[in-house]
């Protein structure tokens, strides 16, 4: 199918912007990877020097710190609650406690104490955000020049998700990049704004199946989470019959009101109509044939959904590494995108790096970027523009390669005591504090429990030693697991994740657990019962333990 004549001229503008974008942004950029380290301490210099008559940058004396070690020497690593103080106190006073630039909005997370974390937003930020967008659109488009000649569907969360009490917004860090793509790439968008922020997930869902279907010349889908497309699937799958209905008769009102109808042509129609009684034959590849990538994450849990997702599309069509992306920063962007080679952005964020096995040591050795070694996984600590300094995120990243002279990463997963299947970062401690309140409303008591998350079913598994209780386990777990974690609120209200399964386990069973773990090399005498690990990484067999 021909593009028309409104695509020809956004192409011819794509063209040109990439010209643009190759002179003035991709050329200095990859300069810069032949000397990371360099960039890396006049960054750090920038930062400090920028903050050093903030309440922070005072009390730790920024202006005296005049190099890498006594940065480390002076500034203690910090998680989000060391940080949370200041945060809150430059919002409420709007003065200059952590950052000399008041941030203009948040992103939102869940925290590990169950209160959201806010993540300073300034307009610099934006800015960043802006020119990394460049840098990836670049890249996608010199290794696949097609990739932009279609239309574009690209989910993520809104920008601005509401508003605290002192008035400023708060939103999420997908939407803004989703905001921040360059306009002529905007400007491919299928869905209007106002779908991504509608709260009903059904609807929601429902609307994108039915924008979705409507076009036939998709060139890129892209969303973070590849769970999102499958769910994108089911629905279609479930719902074709209505989608059609809706798509085919939208001039009497069968539409939901509010939204634009999306424009659908005969062709198109009759295309669809051809696979009534088909739906479980439909994939992505048989709506979208001219599907050039799907981007999305590729790595840590994600990548057991991707055997599944690519034998959805059609056999050209590429799947592109999103980078490392969390609330708090962007932490890579993809240069390679023929082979998903990703570099930290060491020219927006200063990078530390702690060897996983050593970050339990009590004085484990912190690395730079230049001492990161190939083949090696570790814990990441940044110092990022908009006031995080030496900031733990908890998150592993391997180091696969080296571009120029700058090392390549791929995420892994979330640290000790974190699991993340679908965005929802459940924490070990939510876990254990909502158990508390399991036992009391359903009057049980039991001591051994543990979760386990199913990275390729996208479920759950509670298992409790204790002889089968009538109440709903799984479901009052899940709503207070909700009230602790706005994350897993969102993503089973989304059916993302699927319910949690609940398993009671035979008498003896944690004894039988902990010798196990003993017998395969944990030191008795230092056990320590984790609650909530990802399947794959427990060895035990629960199934033999079974009560039937």
């Amino acid at each position: 199918m021909m593009p028309n004549v409104h695509d020809s001229v956004l192409n011819a503008g794509i063209q040109g912007m990439m010209w643009l974008t190759k002179q003035f942004w991709w050329k200095p950029f990859i300069q810069q990877t032949h000397q990371p380290q360099l960039v890396q301490h006049a960054l750090l210099h920038h930062i400090l020097s920028k903050n050093a008559q903030t309440t922070f940058g005072n009390s730790h004396q920024f202006r005296l710190i005049k190099d890498y070690q006594a940065y480390r020497q002076s500034i203690p690593i910090h998680t989000y609650e060391d940080l949370r103080p200041h945060i809150e106190a430059q919002e409420e006073t709007k003065e200059g406690c952590l950052n000399v630039e008041q941030p203009i909005m948040y992103t939102q997370t869940s925290g590990t104490t169950g209160k959201p974390k806010y993540i300073p937003v300034l307009q610099s930020t934006l800015k960043d955000y802006k020119n990394l967008q460049r840098l990836l659109v670049f890249a996608q488009h010199q290794a696949l020049p097609s990739i932009y000649h279609g239309k574009i569907l690209a989910i993520a969360s809104p920008a601005i998700e509401g508003k605290l009490e002192t008035g400023t917004p708060f939103g999420s860090t997908s939407g803004l990049i989703y905001q921040g793509l360059p306009r002529f790439v905007q400007k491919k968008y299928i869905l209007p704004p106002d779908v991504l922020a509608i709260k009903e997930y059904d609807l929601k869902y429902l609307l994108i199946a039915a924008y979705g279907l409507a076009e036939p010349r998709l060139s890129l889908l892209a969303s973070a989470n590849p769970s999102t497309f499958l769910k994108l699937l089911d629905v279609i799958q479930q719902n074709y019959s209505k989608l059609l209905d809706m798509l085919a008769n939208t001039e009497d009102g069968s539409f939901p009101t509010g939204f634009p109808f999306p424009h659908v042509t005969p062709r198109r129609i009759s295309a669809l109509n051809a696979l009534r009684g088909q739906e479980d034959r439909i994939t992505l590849g048989t709506l979208w044939p001219q599907l050039q990538a799907v981007a999305t994450w590729t790595g840590g849990s994600c990548g057991v959904l991707i055997p599944k997702l690519r034998s959805l599309l059609p056999p050209t069509t590429s799947i592109v590494e999103m980078g490392y992306l969390s609330s708090e920063f962007i932490g890579s962007v993809n240069v390679d995108v023929q082979n998903n080679r990703c570099i930290p952005t060491f020219h927006e964020n200063f990078f530390e790096f702690v060897e996983q096995d050593e970050w339990e040591k009590e004085n484990p050795t912190i690395l730079t970027l230049e001492e990161v070694e190939v083949g090696k996984r570790y814990y990441v600590i940044v110092t990022t523009q908009q006031g995080l300094y030496r900031y733990f995120i908890n998150d592993i990243v391997e180091v696969t390669g080296f571009f120029n002279r700058t090392p390549t990463i791929q995420f892994v997963q979330k640290g000790k005591g974190v699991t993340n299947l679908t965005g929802e970062k459940l924490y070990e401690h939510q876990v254990i504090c909502a158990m508390e309140s399991v036992k009391k409303e359903c009057e049980a008591h039991f001591d051994f429990f543990m979760m386990l998350a199913d990275a390729e079913h996208l479920q759950y598994t509670l298992y409790i030693e204790h002889q089968p209780l009538v109440a709903p386990v799984g479901p009052i777990l899940e709503k207070h697991l909700a009230r602790l974690n706005i994350e897993f609120e969102a993503k089973r209200l989304s059916e993302r994740l699927k319910p949690i399964k609940v398993t009671f386990l035979e008498s003896g069973t944690a004894e039988t657990y902990k010798h196990h773990c003993v017998t395969n090399g944990q030191r008795e005498a230092q056990f320590k019962l984790v609650k909530l690990l990802y399947t794959k990484d427990c060895t035990f067999p629960f199934s033999n333990h079974e009560i039937k």
